[in-house]
């Protein structure tokens, strides 16, 4: 059975909702299923099932549907929160009071 560009994009989909939904529960997606996502792809663009141009959307389409705003969107508010958490910054010594601290 060969596959067609409608049923190639709905594969796509799913797989892409299954990378998705383990990222917004808070789950490491492993990279190698990233990558056998992103193979998959480049696969149906070079057999001309697919143009890159239609995986973009298809792919920021289906983010949108998980996390209610696009790629670029939570990219940059994942960067705004990071900007505004250092790490490494060690607060142990502010655990005591004040008055303790003052007293040392």
């Amino acid at each position: 059975m060969q596959p067609d560009h409608d049923s190639f994009k709905e594969e796509v989909r799913q797989r892409l909702l299954r990378i998705f939904n383990a990222a917004k529960q808070g789950l490491k997606v492993a990279d190698v299923d990233k990558h056998r996502c992103e193979g998959f792809i480049q696969a149906g663009v070079f057999m001309g099932l697919v143009s890159n141009e239609e995986m973009s959307q298809l792919m920021d389409d289906t983010h949108r549907s998980v996390f209610r705003q696009s790629i670029a969107e939570r990219q940059a508010e994942l960067t705004a929160r990071s900007l505004w958490q250092p790490a490494g910054v060690d607060y142990s010594q502010y655990e005591s009071p004040t008055i303790e601290r003052r007293r040392r």
